[in-house]
């Protein structure tokens, strides 16, 4: 069966690959503390997200605006913004254009050889 997709349950999951794949992953997950490792892992990466998503709400609620008044300066659906602040990944330029139709002024800060540079996502993403 080596190349073709098969489906296994493994644990609360459901693996579709390979079955060399799943053999793979059985013999990792086998290994002492592994599969205490891969949740804890999960569990971080859901509080990331939870924290991620909170904070675009937070700026909003500091704002003092709802998604439908977001939206309406966005120019989009009040559904657009619920997704914005849910999304695990989203495109820089739609970072800005939240930020800024929620009158905040954003910019990144990355450090360079121990300096700090400042760019200004506003002017870069100015229409």
């Amino acid at each position: 069966m080596s190349g073709k997709n098969i489906s296994t349950d493994a644990s609360d999951e459901t693996f579709v690959g390979t079955a060399a794949t799943a053999a793979r992953i059985t013999q990792l997950r086998a290994r002492p503390g592994a599969v205490a490792r891969s949740e804890k892992i999960r569990a971080e990466m859901a509080e990331a997200d939870h924290a991620y998503a909170d904070g675009l709400a937070a700026i909003r609620k500091a704002a003092d605006l709802t998604q439908r008044a977001l939206a309406a300066e966005m120019g989009v659906a009040q559904s657009e913004i619920s997704r914005i602040e849910g999304r695990h990944d989203m495109l820089l330029s739609t970072l800005v254009s939240y930020l800024t139709a929620a009158g905040e002024h954003p910019r990144v800060v990355v450090t360079v050889n121990g300096r700090d540079v400042e760019l200004d996502l506003t002017a870069a993403f100015a229409h």
